[in-house]
């Protein structure tokens, strides 16, 4: 019998990103006698000391989570490692120095990996430990599977009637083109590069100026294909970090060109008749999806493209390149026919489990189950760590959170406009809309509950 003193905490950072695959994986736990608490990742952990202790799951693992474990730990809670960005990267190398923090990477108790190549990466590096890592799969992907896709037909829906017929262009630029001034870290290379180059490391400089020239050229392509296509929409979908105004001046003099980043991008993927990218998650997702999937590279760089969406996609190499693939691909009754190969399913069965067969929610509840049996719950020992210390922690992750607030009255309103934008205050009834749907289509979290804790905060449990 499950057991009800169980408790989980999902923290999401980016929502159109998230949110969706983890209120699924909240249903999954529900059902299975969790209470998970799940909102925003900002507010989630500013009230990490007011949550029973709890198993709590990571979004990434790099060190800018210092404060935020010492809380969890000091706290009496569990921390469990994933990391949602653990699958498309440059190289492996790269991906290990941006994303994998040497102090907070070891810290887990255990990993959740989204496929073989996923748990290789972990278990190579130096400073791995030894603990668990479980191959699960990841929610976001169990949004894409067939038996889930009618979630998504009422957004499908609405965005093809108010568009028509779209050709999508997903933008990936942000740390070019941030959405707050001065905050891209490769536009803040090349700046520094242009008066103090031995202060900007080789690597990010030519990853720099790589993507700057792409991003020029990925410009000057949404004309050129609004131009060449009047019948359809060009919709371009930035990236959540980015600045929206740049894309907007890129569409100018073609009114079939739109800017839009409105919810999960996974309904407007379904709605299009082609996608376009360049080393982007979408690309991935498009061919999950079956869709027609292009990847525009008028430059390539074996070492600084992302290998996995790009060979998944057709490749353009230039506007006109792509004009024509675009052509046939939209003529076509069958759409792309590059998508489906055997190598091609190969290689994505390396990066991601469970695309068929339990969900990984579901992997991921039963490996948390048998988790949570093999530990005692921990209840913070007030005579190692006092009150005062466990407080003391909470105010120094506030004024980790708040230290930007403080600088000017224009950073606090960037900032403040930041993280409405990548995750806008919620409301119960968006929840609610969600669980509702989940149980319509698989027939399953009857008794599954949701209630309101504080701003954008939810508890998820069953009856």
């Amino acid at each position: 019998m499950p057991n009800s003193r169980r408790r989980l905490i999902l923290p999401v950072e980016i929502f159109n990103r998230e949110f969706d695959a983890k209120v699924l994986l909240a249903c999954f736990a529900a059902e299975r006698g969790f209470s998970v608490i799940i909102g925003a990742k900002r507010e989630v952990n500013l009230n990490l000391a007011s949550f029973p202790s709890s198993i709590y799951l990571a979004i990434n693992l790099s060190n800018r989570n210092q404060v935020t474990n010492q809380l969890l730990q000091n706290l009496g809670h569990t921390l469990v490692g994933m990391d949602e960005e653990a699958i498309v990267y440059c190289s492996p190398d790269v991906y290990v120095k941006e994303k994998l923090g040497t102090v907070v990477f070891p810290q887990p108790s255990v990993y959740l990996a989204w496929g073989s190549e996923n748990a290789r990466i972990w278990k190579s590096q130096k400073n791995y430990n030894g603990k668990p890592i479980h191959i699960t799969g990841n929610p976001r992907t169990d949004l894409l599977r067939s038996e889930l896709q009618p979630y998504w037909s009422r957004s499908v829906d609405n965005i093809r009637k108010q568009f028509g017929n779209i050709i999508l262009i997903n933008t990936n630029f942000g740390k070019l083109n941030h959405f707050r001034p001065n905050k891209g870290d490769e536009k803040n290379a090349l700046d520094t590069a242009t008066h103090s180059p031995e202060f900007v490391d080789e690597q990010e400089l030519g990853m720099a100026k790589h993507r700057w020239a792409l991003f020029q050229h990925f410009q000057e392509m949404v004309g050129e294909v609004g131009r060449a296509f009047p019948a359809h929409t060009i919709l371009i979908r930035p990236h959540p970090s980015e600045n929206h105004e740049i894309w907007k001046q890129a569409g100018i003099g073609c009114s079939n060109v739109q800017v839009h980043f409105e919810g999960h991008v996974t309904p407007w993927l379904m709605a299009s008749d082609a996608i376009i990218h360049n080393s982007c998650t979408t690309g991935l997702e498009g061919y999950l999806l079956n869709r027609p999937v292009f990847c525009f590279q008028p430059i390539m760089s074996e070492r600084f493209d992302k290998a996995l969406p790009n060979s998944l996609s057709q490749r353009a190499t230039s506007s006109q390149d792509l004009i024509g693939l675009l052509g046939i691909a939209l003529s076509s009754q069958t759409g792309s026919s590059d998508t489906g190969s055997f190598d091609k399913n190969q290689l994505v069965e390396k990066y991601l489990f469970s695309l068929n067969g339990p969900f990984a929610s579901e992997n991921i509840v039963a490996t948390l189950e048998d988790f949570d049996n093999s530990f005692s719950q921990i209840t913070p020992n007030l005579t190692e760590v006092s009150m005062a210390k466990i407080y003391g922690m909470a105010r120094k992750f506030k004024r980790k959170f708040n230290a930007q607030f403080r600088m000017s009255n224009l950073n606090r309103s960037q900032r403040y406009q930041y993280l409405q934008h990548i995750f806008p205050e919620i409301e119960y009834s968006v929840i609610q809309d969600r669980i509702g749907r989940l149980q319509h289509i698989l027939k399953r979290f009857s008794k599954v509950k949701v209630q309101s804790l504080d701003k954008s905060i939810f508890e998820i449990s069953s009856n």
